[in-house]
């Protein structure tokens, strides 16, 4: 009984000093602007939160981001951002299942077998209003 005692009192005072370093953390922030569109901007938090981004006047970026997991687990995912969206990379990150056979056997059979194009009907000329005739 004493050692399950204990085991409690060391998992709360770990608690209590793990929230007490989120709430003591200290920041160091860094930024540089060039005034033509290109920065660089970083931070890392004692606790082990950090980031760190880069961009130009293009409006192309790329960084980084990290921090450890409720569970300990180290997290860190980089990514770039340009004209053709954000695009995040990292292990933590989650993946899609692979494409069934059937339906890569499907797509590769339409990509050899393109739909026809139709030709497309003449325009019917439109029938003429008819007159009445008066008398």
């Amino acid at each position: 009984m004493y050692k399950h005692v204990f085991l409690i009192a060391v998992v709360l005072i770990s608690a209590s000093w793990a929230h007490d370093d989120d709430a003591h953390a200290k920041a160091q922030e860094h930024k540089k602007e060039d005034g033509h569109g290109n920065f660089a901007y970083s931070y890392d938090i004692t606790n082990g939160i950090g980031a760190e981004e880069a961009g130009d006047a293009h409006n192309n970026v790329h960084g980084q981001f990290h921090f450890v997991s409720k569970e300990g687990v180290p997290v860190q995912v980089s990514y770039t951002a340009d004209e053709n969206g954000y695009h995040p990379q990292g292990d933590s990150l989650p993946t899609p299942p692979p494409t069934p056979e059937a339906i890569l056997k499907a797509l590769a059979y339409i990509e050899a077998h393109p739909p026809k194009e139709e030709a497309k009907p003449r325009p019917r000329p439109h029938p003429q209003p008819h007159r009445h005739l008066r008398h």
